[in-house]
């Protein structure tokens, strides 16, 4: 009886020892797989510090692409017009005409222009001026100030035949229209040889 007890007794103590083997190696292996864990954190964590000064490298270049295309936007662009101006003979027998450039495409370019060819005086200046549709014609509605009335009617008919026609030639040719009324200060023009009260076409 002895014996089996004492067989008993030990076969206990060995399934304690080993059952506490067991214990301390599960202990043993934690902080191993804690640091393993580190590691690997701290391999993930590296790229991202890595990539980072790339980006803020690749900003400088990126604003200079920019400004280069914005350069060629900001230069002006010139804007002119080349115009027939009409204008008469020095035997006041027919029209003859010249290619000006303006500046741009306006009613006081225009009339500059006829000055500039001695179709009119310096003196002559436009009140207003608007362009419309009248019985399906392009029409022009110009009204002038009283400077010019009084340089037409200081002329002989042929002189104010050739003079009203450059300016009716000049604005018609200028604007592609098919007619033009001119008024003097809102008024019908009158030069004391003929009166303007409709719409007038190319003189020939």
């Amino acid at each position: 009886m002895k014996s089996k007890l004492i067989t008993a007794i030990l076969l206990l103590t060995l399934v304690f020892s080993l059952a506490a083997c067991g214990r301390n190696s599960g202990d043993s292996q934690e902080p191993s797989d804690s640091s393993d864990t580190q590691t690997e954190e701290q391999k993930e964590e590296e790229p991202e510090e890595t990539e980072e000064p790339k980006a803020e490298e690749e900003q400088p270049s990126q604003d200079t692409t920019n400004t280069d295309t914005q350069t060629p936007a900001q230069e002006p662009v010139a804007e002119t017009a080349t115009i027939t101006v009409f204008y008469s003979n020095a035997d006041s027998t027919a029209f003859e005409s010249s290619e000006v450039q303006i500046a741009s495409l306006s009613p006081e370019a225009v009339l500059e222009a006829l000055v500039s060819q001695g179709a009119l005086t310096a003196d002559v200046a436009e009140n207003s001026f608007t362009m419309n549709t009248v019985d399906g014609k392009e029409s022009i509605e110009l009204d002038l100030n009283g400077a010019f009335a009084t340089y037409v009617s200081n002329m002989g008919t042929t002189g104010e035949y050739y003079t009203v026609g450059a300016l009716v030639n000049t604005f018609l040719d200028a604007y592609e229209c098919e007619q033009i009324r001119i008024t003097v200060d809102g008024d019908t023009l009158s030069t004391g040889h003929a009166e303007y009260p409709g719409y007038l076409s190319r003189f020939e």
